[in-house]
């Protein structure tokens, strides 16, 4: 079929047109589905200055092993590997709905991520250890279109954007959550409050949470 509005040649089953953006299918309501979701963006400290000291090869191979056992810890606790972005790993956790209990899954999943990066830090042919720095809100979310892959979907929220906050404010093997999910979990988990950043349009109070590595 063809866009009205770009006339550009497009698969009839979509419901966007992926040259211009345009609702195609004006006839029928915009499927979205409102959701509570938690953010979690988790990025490696350090990595610059270990890549200074070691090759390339045996950077990229550490690299590969850390994010290989993160998403598997994240899957682990039903949660979606979003996309990964150099050193940094950006999931999402309480989709579909019925998942349950995505805040509490998030910080156990947090947990393990920062006592199995102890035990990589750990191996001997590296010759610099990495931190970890992670942002986690809990935030409501309209998700447009969605079928069996979250990443195929229009998610409209600010999470992705306050957990980015959080995240760059971290100090290095710790996690700063928002009050939204220091609200569903303080009964679980112990936090410090530690004020709140303003970036743009964009506020989040913050709560620390440190883990210690074993």
């Amino acid at each position: 079929m063809e866009c009205s509005c770009c006339s550009k040649e497009i698969d009839g089953q979509l419901r966007f047109c992926p040259w211009c953006g345009t609702l195609l299918d004006k006839s029928s309501d915009l499927p979205v589905d409102k959701l509570e979701m938690v953010f979690m963006r988790a990025d490696l400290s350090g990595f610059t200055k270990m890549s200074e000291k070691m090759i390339a090869e045996d950077v990229m191979v550490f690299l590969n092993e850390v994010f290989t056992h993160f998403s598997r810890i994240i899957e682990s606790y039903k949660g979606v590997i979003y996309q990964i972005i150099g050193d940094e790993i950006v999931s999402v956790f309480g989709f579909p709905k019925e998942s349950g209990f995505a805040a509490h899954m998030a910080v156990f999943a947090a947990e393990d991520m920062f006592k199995k990066l102890g035990q990589l830090n750990k191996k001997e042919y590296l010759l610099s250890p990495v931190g970890l720095k992670i942002g986690m809100v809990l935030e409501p979310v309209s998700v447009v279109n969605i079928y069996v892959n979250l990443r195929d979907a229009l998610i409209i929220t600010r999470g992705f954007g306050k957990s980015q906050i959080l995240q760059k404010n971290a100090v290095e093997n710790s996690m700063l959550v928002c009050e939204n999910l220091y609200d569903a979990t303080k009964a679980f988990f112990s936090f410090t409050e530690v004020g709140e950043f303003v970036q743009d349009t964009l506020s989040v109070k913050a709560y620390e949470y440190k883990v210690k590595q074993k």
